[in-house]
């Protein structure tokens, strides 16, 4: 236990498991013969009426200790009540009947819809919320417990859209279309105010315009962060998949995404590399120039590789390690994948190549600079 003595991750999942255990045994009502038999009614009927949209029951823990003998009939008879049906939300008494309702929608996005159904559960109110699938959540005393994922139908469609890791390379056909979209592409470049000021630091003979047109190609400083960011926040938006960036290896070097499978088992990493031109600092100068010879082919596929080995010495399930390069150079060049094999690895990493992919260079062009 000594490693774990100054891991603050660890701490805090302790304390918060500390702090589950004493919900669970300072009211101790969802452990109550009543509390379990309505969870499971509540489940066996969505099961028997199927329902495409989500349901909120609440009740007061006053009445739900004093739960009708018959609660079985009663929730049936529930299930299927006019008062039920046509509205999301209903208040129920110990006899399963409703004294009120409202069919106000929840609120939209992620997280609000949960903190919405936990503000309900105060006041001695129990908040059952049962999906469409009959798998329910609750809350007690601003609390969530439950097996359910999704709190409105909202984001269980969206969810359903997004793509399974097996469509990696069809969402990135998706991104290299969005790069061709000024409102995304501009993002990596130097304006036309920065390149007027360049022009005048640099002291040109060319006349601004010119200078513009021969620069429009230039990369704002250090674009490899926008160029990280950008693509995992598409990943992020449009794949199941657990997305993490900049994660540690125990040798100290740092995978710039990492893809987590929507099982939970499988992963997946993505190095980025750029070629092109970026502006220094402080924006008076040309500060650094990258093709492909050498820092893509062999460098870029050899780090890539080594990854690879490094996280199955780890024991991590590792299933490929991916190269994406994005490519801003001035001139419409051949990829910078061309010609990889595994010969471009030494000769005791050349297991871990079938593992190793390259996706085609991201082409990055600054059409319309503003």
């Amino acid at each position: 236990m000594m490693e774990f003595a100054d891991n603050q991750a660890f701490k805090s999942y302790l304390s918060d498991k500390a702090k589950y255990i004493y919900r669970r045994t300072s009211d101790g009502i969802q452990d109550s013969e009543q509390f379990q038999r309505l969870f499971s009614l509540f489940a066996e009927c969505r099961r028997k009426n199927p329902e495409t949209d989500y349901r909120v029951l609440l009740i007061n823990k006053s009445d739900l200790l004093n739960l009708c003998k018959d609660a079985d009939i009663r929730s049936n008879a529930l299930f299927i009540s006019k008062d039920f049906l046509a509205n999301r939300t209903v208040l129920i008494d110990s006899n399963l009947s409703v004294i009120n309702s409202s069919n106000t929608p929840f609120p939209s996005g992620t997280n609000e819809p949960r903190r919405y159904l936990a503000s309900l559960a105060v006041n001695d109110m129990v908040v059952f919320h049962v999906a469409p699938n009959a798998t329910v959540n609750y809350f007690i005393d601003g609390e969530d417990f439950g097996d359910g994922i999704f709190y409105t139908l909202e984001e269980q469609d969206r969810y359903e859209e997004l793509k399974p890791i097996e469509k990696l390379q069809d969402v990135l056909n998706d991104y290299r279309v969005s790069l061709t979209h000024q409102d995304t592409y501009l993002k990596f470049f130097v304006d036309k105010a920065g390149l007027r000021a360049l022009h005048a630091l640099m002291k040109s003979t060319e006349t601004e315009d010119a200078f513009i047109s021969k620069h429009k190609h230039l990369l704002k400083n250090k674009p490899e962060y926008l160029f990280h960011e950008d693509i995992r926040n598409y990943i992020k938006q449009h794949m199941k998949v657990v997305v993490y960036r900049e994660v540690m290896l125990e040798d100290l070097d740092r995978l710039d995404i990492e893809l987590i499978d929507e099982g939970g088992h499988d992963l997946y990493f993505i190095e980025i590399k750029w070629v092109g031109e970026s502006i220094g600092p402080a924006g008076d100068s040309i500060a650094t120039k990258y093709d492909a010879n050498t820092r893509i082919k062999p460098a870029a596929v050899k780090q890539v590789v080594e990854y690879i080995e490094e996280l199955l010495k780890e024991r991590q399930n590792v299933k490929y390690g991916y190269l994406a390069v994005f490519d801003a150079r001035k001139d419409d060049l051949p990829d910078t994948g061309l010609g990889i094999t595994e010969t471009d690895v030494p000769e005791e990493l050349r297991k871990y190549y079938p593992r190793f992919k390259k996706f085609d260079d991201f082409r990055v062009k600054n059409e319309n600079p503003r």
